[in-house]
């Protein structure tokens, strides 16, 4: 029997990457799920907006904002959201936010902030593909020598 031990690593490698994103994908299913349940709605108003560049040179946009919940006081916050939103709203516009009545300080604004459901179902898809790679590899990486007779 033939091992590949350069087959064996990328297989073990490539199944790292698929559960990876696997648990990738339940995190932001759970999210999307999680946020579908904030059945509270208020409207609320843009203090601030900011941007936070990351190590690979992209960023992530802010916006800082407070909202009166239904049964509550004012409450100020900041939430990332999409850069079309971003782009979009200005200090002192309204926008409306959704937030969980049991706790108001768990909120989002209506657009643009939330988790998508499509994000879940790339990175499954892309943490299958890593898996079944990975396993082909790992089966590949042990082969019948042929013996000459």
């Amino acid at each position: 029997m033939k091992t590949s031990f350069s087959g064996i690593i990328i297989g073990f490698i490539s199944v790292g990457v698929g559960c990876f994103f696997l648990a990738g994908s339940w995190g932001a299913y759970l999210d999307y799920n999680r946020v579908q349940e904030y059945s509270g709605r208020a409207s609320g108003q843009v203090t601030k907006k900011h941007f936070q560049t990351t190590a690979d040179g992209s960023g992530n946009y802010y916006l800082d904002y407070w909202f009166v919940p239904a049964a509550g006081s004012k409450i100020s916050t900041s939430s990332g959201i999409s850069k079309q939103q971003w782009d979009t709203l200005q200090v002192n516009d309204n926008l409306e936010i959704r937030y969980d009545p049991s706790n108001p300080k768990r909120n989002i604004p209506m657009y643009g902030g939330s988790p998508s459901l499509v994000l879940a179902f790339f990175m499954l898809v892309l943490g299958a593909v890593f898996l079944a790679f990975g396993g082909s590899r790992f089966l590949t990486s042990f082969k019948k020598q042929k013996s000459h007779a």
